[in-house]
Protein backbone atom coordinates (compact mmCIF):
# COMPACT_ATOMS: atom_id res chain seq x y z
CA UNK A 1 0.00 0.00 0.00
CA UNK A 2 1.41 3.51 -0.89
CA UNK A 3 1.22 6.42 1.66
CA UNK A 4 2.21 10.08 1.18
CA UNK A 5 2.57 12.84 3.95
CA UNK A 6 1.75 16.30 2.92
CA UNK A 7 0.74 19.89 4.02
CA UNK A 8 -3.10 21.22 3.48
CA UNK A 9 -2.68 24.25 1.02
CA UNK A 10 -4.91 26.70 -0.30
CA UNK A 11 -6.05 25.13 -3.96
CA UNK A 12 -8.29 27.46 -6.18
CA UNK A 13 -11.39 26.31 -4.13
CA UNK A 14 -13.07 24.71 -7.79
CA UNK A 15 -13.91 21.57 -6.09
CA UNK A 16 -15.62 23.96 -3.62
CA UNK A 17 -17.48 25.26 -6.06
CA UNK A 18 -18.43 21.64 -7.63
CA UNK A 19 -19.83 21.09 -4.26
CA UNK A 20 -16.78 18.78 -3.25
CA UNK A 21 -14.36 20.20 -1.39
CA UNK A 22 -11.37 19.15 -1.27
CA UNK A 23 -7.90 19.52 0.52
CA UNK A 24 -4.89 20.26 -1.59
CA UNK A 25 -1.72 18.83 -0.53
CA UNK A 26 1.40 19.97 -1.03
CA UNK A 27 3.88 16.96 -0.71
CA UNK A 28 7.76 16.83 -0.28
CA UNK A 29 9.91 16.54 -3.93
CA UNK A 30 10.38 12.83 -2.96
CA UNK A 31 7.13 11.62 -2.66
CA UNK A 32 5.62 10.18 -6.02
CA UNK A 33 2.06 9.21 -5.54
CA UNK A 34 0.23 7.17 -8.15
CA UNK A 35 -1.88 9.30 -10.46
CA UNK A 36 -5.27 8.66 -10.79
CA UNK A 37 -8.60 8.67 -8.91
CA UNK A 38 -8.15 6.57 -5.70
CA UNK A 39 -10.09 5.32 -2.94
CA UNK A 40 -7.82 6.43 0.50
CA UNK A 41 -7.59 6.56 4.32
CA UNK A 42 -7.29 10.02 5.53
CA UNK A 43 -5.45 10.33 8.56
CA UNK A 44 -5.34 13.74 10.73
CA UNK A 45 -4.72 14.96 13.95
CA UNK A 46 -8.36 16.84 13.84
CA UNK A 47 -9.59 14.68 11.62
CA UNK A 48 -8.95 11.37 12.97
CA UNK A 49 -9.41 8.49 10.09
CA UNK A 50 -11.60 8.71 7.27
CA UNK A 51 -12.29 7.49 3.99
CA UNK A 52 -11.97 10.25 1.16
CA UNK A 53 -11.56 10.51 -2.78
CA UNK A 54 -8.51 11.30 -4.09
CA UNK A 55 -7.47 12.53 -7.06
CA UNK A 56 -3.62 12.46 -8.26
CA UNK A 57 -3.29 14.40 -11.61
CA UNK A 58 -3.43 17.77 -13.77
CA UNK A 59 -7.46 18.10 -13.67
CA UNK A 60 -7.20 18.28 -17.33
CA UNK A 61 -11.15 19.46 -17.43
CA UNK A 62 -9.90 22.37 -15.75
CA UNK A 63 -7.58 23.15 -18.59
CA UNK A 64 -4.37 21.98 -15.74
CA UNK A 65 -1.22 21.90 -16.10
CA UNK A 66 0.57 21.13 -12.40
CA UNK A 67 0.21 17.89 -10.92
CA UNK A 68 -2.06 18.30 -7.82
CA UNK A 69 -3.02 16.54 -5.08
CA UNK A 70 -6.16 16.74 -3.83
CA UNK A 71 -8.68 14.74 -1.49
CA UNK A 72 -12.20 15.29 -0.84
CA UNK A 73 -13.32 14.20 2.64
CA UNK A 74 -17.50 13.15 2.47
CA UNK A 75 -18.82 14.97 5.18
CA UNK A 76 -15.93 16.58 6.72
CA UNK A 77 -16.64 20.85 7.02
CA UNK A 78 -13.66 21.66 8.88
CA UNK A 79 -10.38 24.06 8.40
CA UNK A 80 -7.63 21.98 7.23
CA UNK A 81 -4.87 24.55 6.46
CA UNK A 82 -1.72 24.08 7.52
CA UNK A 83 -2.60 20.88 9.07
CA UNK A 84 -0.43 17.67 7.91
CA UNK A 85 -2.75 14.98 6.54
CA UNK A 86 -1.20 11.24 5.38
CA UNK A 87 -3.04 9.53 2.68
CA UNK A 88 -3.00 5.48 2.45
CA UNK A 89 -4.00 4.65 -1.28
CA UNK A 90 -6.43 1.84 -0.79
CA UNK A 91 -7.69 0.63 -4.66
CA UNK A 92 -7.82 2.65 -7.66
CA UNK A 93 -11.59 4.13 -8.33
CA UNK A 94 -10.20 5.10 -11.97
CA UNK A 95 -7.89 6.67 -14.54
CA UNK A 96 -8.06 10.76 -14.40
CA UNK A 97 -9.47 12.48 -18.03
CA UNK A 98 -11.02 14.87 -19.26
CA UNK A 99 -14.52 15.65 -19.63
CA UNK A 100 -16.47 17.50 -22.00
CA UNK A 101 -18.23 19.75 -19.30
CA UNK A 102 -17.88 20.66 -15.81
CA UNK A 103 -21.21 18.86 -15.16
CA UNK A 104 -20.01 15.51 -16.67
CA UNK A 105 -16.91 15.63 -14.65
CA UNK A 106 -19.74 17.08 -11.09
CA UNK A 107 -21.54 13.41 -12.12
CA UNK A 108 -18.59 11.44 -12.13
CA UNK A 109 -17.00 13.19 -9.11
CA UNK A 110 -20.21 12.16 -7.00
CA UNK A 111 -19.66 8.21 -8.94
CA UNK A 112 -16.36 8.35 -7.41
CA UNK A 113 -17.45 9.49 -3.74
CA UNK A 114 -20.48 6.73 -3.76
CA UNK A 115 -18.14 4.09 -4.96
CA UNK A 116 -16.00 4.74 -1.38
CA UNK A 117 -19.37 3.19 0.45
CA UNK A 118 -18.88 5.58 3.45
Amino acid sequence: MTSVRGRVVRGERLGRKLGFPTANLKLPSSSRPPRGVWKVLVKGTTLGERLGACNVGVRPTLGGVRLVVEVHIPGFRGNLYGRTLSLSFLSRIRAERRFPSLAALKAQIRKDVRSLGA
